[in-house]
């Protein structure tokens, strides 16, 4: 009774293996309403189904469509656009059988990446203070240090600060991180220093001018 049992429940599952393995299709064929059909080649699309008497007919890909493998679509794909507004430009154009080839315009890199670029952006720029230690690339973004000490920069590279000093000058504003030493010549500043102490030294001799000729003018009355 146990045999006739398990017999009963086994059936079912048994003959639903045995109609899989008959209505499965092999890998160059699509099933379709139960039907094996012959796949159309890349490039091409399904135009009318077979049947029991006639194979599949197969149309090709319209302009700007495409199909990159055999298939059973009735339909073709449609080509990728490389947005220029997404920070794209097209590397390889669309054909038959295979799709747009996006690529990062200059300057940018790609941030979304399957198997074709579907956005890109602008690389960073580097601020006042850093420098670029890494140049971006379509696949990566620029990436910024800090300047060491004793230098700066605009964004781009680190420059020394300019030693006042060595150069005969005084300096009058120390460099930061991002603008250089400021300096001045010394001549200069020692003329500068001059004109106070020439400026007293003629009032003096007005002075003694006047005072001299108001005593000879005195003596002569």
């Amino acid at each position: 009774m146990c045999i006739f049992h398990n017999l009963s429940t086994l059936l079912p599952l048994l003959f639903v293996n045995i109609v899989l393995c008959v209505a499965a299709c092999n890998n160059a064929e699509y099933e379709v309403n139960g039907e094996c059909c012959p796949m159309c080649d890349p490039g091409k699309r399904v135009y009318r189904h077979c049947d029991e008497y006639t194979s599949t007919t197969c149309a090709s890909c319209p302009v700007m469509t495409f199909t990159s493998a055999p298939n059973g679509f009735t339909e073709c794909l449609h080509c990728s656009v490389c947005d220029p507004s997404y920070g794209l430009r097209v590397k390889q154009v669309c054909t038959l059988i295979s799709d747009t080839v996006c690529e990062p315009l200059p300057g940018y890199y790609c941030v979304d990446l399957l198997s074709n670029c579907k956005k890109a952006i602008q690389h960073s720029s580097c601020s006042p203070g850093q420098y670029i230690k890494q140049n971006g690339t379509e696949f990566r973004d620029t990436v910024c240090d800090v300047c060491p000490a004793d230098s700066y920069s605009d964004g781009t590279f680190c420059k020394l600060h300019t030693n006042c000093e060595s150069l005969g000058k005084l300096t009058i504003k120390e460099g930061t991180n991002t603008t250089d030493t400021e300096c001045r010549n010394r001549a200069r500043s020692h003329l500068l220093s001059l004109i106070p102490c020439g400026v007293w030294s003629l009032l003096f001799t007005v002075i003694i001018v006047i005072i001299v000729k108001k005593k000879k003018s005195k003596i002569a009355n």
